[in-house]
């Protein structure tokens, strides 16, 4: 097998968008891309040039239409395209993740899906209140954190990854047999609290920790931005999003602040 570069990487990433798109855009489901995958639509037109993934966000009913569609067959997705478990025994995450199997990866996480994907986040609906919002990021926070500890999971250079595991080593065992299928179950189940059809207010409640906000009705105007060959969808509010979540996402991080997901990908051989 052929270890990619970051271009290569960026161009297996962009089929992977190509075929989300097409997916959504068949069957009426809406979508934004978001996070750095929108800064770089604003700001490159495309990838930041040192960021190796693509996330996307859809409303918690599209998300939900589109897992079934795909899981019971009634759309087909293109021939090596695939999507993750985020329920059941094999969840490993609380989202889901398209994957394309000709690009096998590896991880700093001893535990990941196998494949080279795009992130989907539903976004759920918000508490009325502040009170409510921090309580649902609170437990959040706390099945999360299991999530990342039964995949033996650390982000940080390999020195400090021993030290730190050899510190918390009984915390990972906890974890690891309470099971990432089971906190996946439990981190879903607390941002399904709130009916993204009957709240003002949405936000990632099953990944992250931003504090962030945005309105649901964001969603009813969508625009096409270019990124790269593609047009992709985004709310058309993306500014007011992205300043309260970056600030000023139109100036380049300093170097040290430019940093990658760690993703080793290759490209399998071909029969």
């Amino acid at each position: 097998m052929k270890r990619l570069t970051l271009d290569e990487m960026h161009e297996a990433l962009l089929g992977i968008l190509s075929e989300f798109d097409r997916v959504c855009r068949e069957n009426g489901l809406r979508y934004t891309i978001s996070h750095g995958t929108l800064i770089g639509a604003v700001r490159h037109k495309g990838f930041i040039p040192w960021d190796d993934d693509i996330d996307v966000c859809m409303p918690r009913p599209d998300y939900e239409k589109l897992y079934a569609l795909v899981k019971s067959g009634e759309v087909q997705l293109s021939e090596h395209y695939l999507l993750s478990e985020d329920r059941g025994k094999k969840a490993l995450y609380p989202f889901f993740k398209l994957m394309d199997d000709r690009y096998p990866i590896k991880t700093w996480s001893n535990k990941e899906v196998p494949y080279l994907y795009l992130d989907v986040f539903p976004l759920d609906g918000a508490p009325d209140t502040e009170k409510g919002v921090k309580k649902l990021r609170k437990k959040r926070t706390l099945n999360l954190g299991v999530c990342a500890l039964a995949r033996w999971a650390v982000p940080m250079d390999k020195k400090w990854k021993v030290i730190y595991r050899a510190l918390f080593f009984p915390f990972y065992v906890g974890c690891w047999l309470y099971g990432t299928a089971r906190a996946a179950r439990k981190v879903n189940k607390n941002a399904l609290k709130n009916d993204f059809n009957t709240c003002k207010k949405c936000a990632v409640f099953n990944f992250s920790t931003e504090k962030w906000l945005m309105d649901c009705d964001d969603f009813s105007d969508l625009i096409e931005l270019p990124f790269e060959n593609l047009k992709v969808y985004a709310i058309a509010n993306y500014d007011a999003w992205l300043s309260q979540i970056y600030g000023n996402y139109m100036q380049l991080p300093p170097e040290s602040k430019r940093v990658t997901h760690g993703l080793k990908v290759w490209k399998a051989d071909e029969n």
